[in-house]
């Protein structure tokens, strides 16, 4: 509901016929309705306005349709006769934004992803609708906080790529391992994705930065298995690489599932939250449960199978250069 708002139309016709003017009409509007001083009072340095304000104006509409001018012949002319004096109801507030009004229009998708419905509602408004001059149409809230997140990230997920990637080869010193680690990443956002598709959940910001929080975990996971392969490669270089690969998949599964386990009794107050918030919690606790138990799974069974798609030749060298150093040492 509006608020009661007083609309004074000047009738030009009678304004006329009574010589009066719409300025007339206006100072008389300003200063007995609207209370704006028809002087001061000075008392020192300080200044007073005087108004000559109608009694009761705002509580009365008679008291305006009364109010008296006065024509250049003398007569006194009441203000209903000069003007059309009616009550209607107007806007409860006005917002501005960049000093344009506008008005907001709610409303809640459920079912479908709200790009998708922002997409569709916008083609129907511009084919159906004919905006007058001045008029334009913005969309606001979850559709534009997600536009504006996702503009960030396509510049911070690659300079972050970039980062992983350097550090990757600066610890292992070597660019095919820390794309052997990058490799283990999708295995991980495929399980946020699955998730998402089960729950019905659509993509949003929240779950982007679950997808994020995924990204992190799968180049840790990465990152400790191919760390002790490594370890175990240096102490025991004479024993094939498929033992080795198996033996650390099998000593590191405890760790790996220990900081699995750990990440997922954390998140699961996520998954039953409820109440203020819990449409942003529960996107993002969803993607990193599914991307957690994939990444997890994957990283055990396929990244030691990429290990020694990489490296197999360059460990039966290894191998066959220690055979031949313990043989000339033996001689």
């Amino acid at each position: 509901m509006g608020q009661a708002q007083i609309n004074i139309t000047p009738n030009y016709l009678s304004l006329a016929r009574y010589g009066i003017s719409v300025a007339e009409v206006m100072q008389i509007i300003r200063n007995g309705i609207g209370e704006e001083p028809v002087s001061e009072k000075i008392e020192g340095v300080k200044r007073f306005g005087i108004v000559a304000k109608v009694k009761h104006a705002k509580e009365n509409i008679d008291a305006i349709k009364n109010m008296t001018l006065r024509t250049q012949e003398g007569a006194i002319v009441a203000l209903h006769q000069l003007c059309d004096i009616t009550i209607e109801q107007g806007a409860s507030f006005i917002k501005r934004q960049n000093l344009s009004r506008y008005m907001v229009l709610s409303m809640e998708v459920e079912g479908r992803d709200v790009a998708s419905f922002v997409q569709e509602a916008d083609t129907i408004i511009k084919k159906n609708i004919d905006m007058p001059t001045g008029y334009y149409i913005g969309w606001a809230g979850d559709f534009k906080n997600m536009q504006e997140a996702t503009e960030k990230l396509l510049i911070i997920i690659p300079v972050t790529l970039i980062l992983v990637i350097l550090l990757l080869y600066t610890a292992f010193n070597s660019l095919s391992k820390a794309m052997l680690i990058l490799i283990n990443v999708p295995f991980g956002l495929i399980g946020g994705i699955i998730a998402l598709v089960l729950s019905g959940i659509y993509l949003s910001v929240s779950a982007i930065i679950g997808f994020l929080a995924i990204f992190a975990i799968a180049i840790l996971n990465g990152i400790v298995l191919v760390s002790f392969i490594d370890e175990l490669r240096i102490k025991y270089p004479h024993v094939a690489l498929r033992d080795l690969l198996k033996n650390a998949a099998l000593l590191r599964l405890r760790p790996v599932l220990m900081t699995a386990f750990t990440t997922l009794f954390g998140i699961l107050p996520l998954l039953y939250a409820t109440g203020v918030g819990s449409e942003i919690q529960y996107p993002l606790s969803v993607v990193i449960t599914g991307g957690i138990v994939s990444s997890t799974l994957l990283t055990l069974l396929i990244l030691p199978s990429t290990y020694l798609l990489f490296y197999q030749n360059q460990h039966i060298v290894e191998e066959q250069t220690t055979d031949l150093s313990r043989k000339k040492n033996a001689l």
